[in-house]
């Protein structure tokens, strides 16, 4: 199946390639392709080398990957034809890996395609089906160690969305406040439970004008993966009827709104629906604030993470993600300087309390990313879909994942971690990356570590323009772990990229 596939995307390839030729001076296709490999001292990749990579990165074993995308991008709106411009636009993306090595699995086969998709423009409108990678949340996406609610770790899956992929101004306001807002369907395609859902929206809004040097944002994103029917399910009538969960429409209004159901139980579900509500939601909070300099901008975000009532009354304060991004645009004078810098500090210790309590309005031990109904809690294929600092068991080093196992999917889920990203450039040289994490981890409120357990974790790429090929690059990268949390271990990636 997978090579029928690969044939079809080549011939889209090919054929895609014969359109931009006739259309040269928009650019309106793009293409990449690269060639590289990764080799490693032990059977665990590097934890840089492989998260948020949309789970294009195997978690285990030297391979060699060969990588191609063809992408239409929308026409600039700031070319030529100002006076009968039309509003409407489309493009496509299709991007897809082959890694030739490891043993491919279920989660993790050798071909993937983390872009497929499709899309519409109409005015400030898009519309688009389909595989794509994103992120959601106010950050800086470029440098980040990953978002709290959706991060980009784990492979995209179908999805159907409407939304404004800018901000919009609001008229009267003399483009003072802005807007950002999208609604989205999808599907946990080839999952551990079939059938299962996922109900997406956020909303931003921003307060400032353009010519403005201050701009304050803030709004939420809220996800929920609802539905689905397992064989574990089976024989659990607190969880499932007849091993399924509710998927009516009166079900998806009642995990739109996020309000309880009118019922306790009923054919379609349990108890545990009626008093928790139906699906298994996750989302943030995000402020932030923008400093446009004429150096220098600077960035300041923090994202409140919520999964309940509790955390959305605020009641598990500080947990979330805050960070700071600086962005230098002072002229070039020396041979090197610091591009971007990126720190950040996830807390997610609080969780509302230790304390479970039904009858509280506020349940207290919010157990992030774990579900009862969802054996894999916030999970895609094995990944974690938010920050990957809370990572499943298969993840950890044996000591850990073996003897503290009894919190489900993600037994580590109290944690405190720092972290570090720059971009550099060398001038007459490469672009440096750098990723630095230190994490202390505390288990779960359910089973706690008996000690605190400490990971270091880091990551230097250099990429390389190679002068001969025009939009080509060499990419050297080294990473290792050392600590508690995961097996100790060093690797390296070397590819050659050609972006036209």
């Amino acid at each position: 199946m997978w090579k029928h596939f690969l044939i079809l995307s080549l011939v889209v390839f090919s054929v895609a390639a014969g359109w931009a030729q006739s259309v040269p001076p928009t650019k309106l296709i793009h293409y990449s392709l690269e060639i590289g490999g990764l080799a490693t001292s032990a059977p665990q990749n590097p934890f840089w080398l492989r998260v948020n990579q949309y789970n294009t990165i195997p978690l285990q074993g030297s391979f060699g990957t060969i990588r191609a995308g063809i992408q239409r991008a929308y026409q600039n709106r700031s070319d030529s034809m100002p006076k009968r411009k039309s509003r409407f636009d489309w493009g496509f993306g299709l991007y897809t890996v082959a890694n030739i090595g490891p043993m491919p699995t279920p989660d993790n086969p050798a071909l993937l395609v983390p872009d497929a998709y499709v899309k519409i423009r109409f005015g400030v409108l898009e519309l688009y089906g389909g595989n794509r990678r994103e992120v959601a949340g106010l950050g800086d996406t470029l440098l980040t160690a990953g978002f709290v609610a959706w991060s980009g770790n784990a492979m995209p899956f179908p999805k159907i969305a409407l939304q404004t992929p800018d901000y919009v101004p609001i008229g009267f306001t003399k483009k003072l406040l802005s807007f950002r807002l999208g609604y989205a369907h999808g599907w946990f395609a080839n999952s551990y439970i079939q059938g299962s859902y996922l109900h997406q929206k956020y909303l931003y809004g921003r307060i400032g004008k353009p010519n403005w040097r201050f701009r304050f944002y803030a709004g939420l994103n809220h996800q929920v993966q609802w539905g689905g029917r397992a064989d574990y399910l089976l024989g659990r009538p607190d969880l499932a009827v007849d091993g399924s969960l509710p998927t009516s429409f009166q079900d998806y209004l009642s995990l739109l709104t996020g309000r309880y159901p009118d019922a306790l139980e009923n054919d379609r579900f349990t108890t545990f629906d009626g008093t928790n509500r139906v699906g298994n939601h996750v989302g943030n909070y995000d402020v932030a604030m923008e400093w446009l300099g004429k150096r220098h901008n600077w960035l300041l975000y923090h994202q409140h993470m919520y999964e309940d009532a509790s955390g959305l009354a605020l009641q598990n304060i500080p947990d979330g993600l805050t960070g700071v991004r600086l962005q230098n645009n002072s002229p070039i004078k020396s041979r090197f300087r610091f591009e971007r810098v990126v720190l950040e500090w996830l807390s997610t210790t609080n969780q509302s309390g230790p304390i479970f309590n039904q009858t509280a309005r506020y349940q207290g031990n919010d157990n992030y990313f774990n579900n009862s109904q969802y054996s894999q809690g916030w999970s895609y294929r094995g990944r974690t879909i938010g920050t990957p600092f809370i990572m499943p068991r298969s993840d950890l080093a044996p000591a850990v994942g073996n003897d503290f196992g009894a919190n489900g999917f993600f037994p580590n889920n109290r944690v405190v971690a720092w972290y570090l990203g720059t971009i550099s450039t060398v001038r007459h040289g490469p672009t440096l990356t750098t990723r630095l994490s230190y994490s202390r981890n505390f288990g779960s409120y359910k089973q706690p570590y008996p000690t605190v357990i400490h990971q270091l974790s880091t990551l230097l790429t250099a990429q390389w323009p190679i002068n001969k090929w025009s939009g080509s690059w060499l990419t050297t990268t080294v990473a290792f772990d050392r600590g508690e949390l995961m097996p100790d271990n060093i690797g390296s990636y070397i590819s050659v990229k050609k972006n036209w």
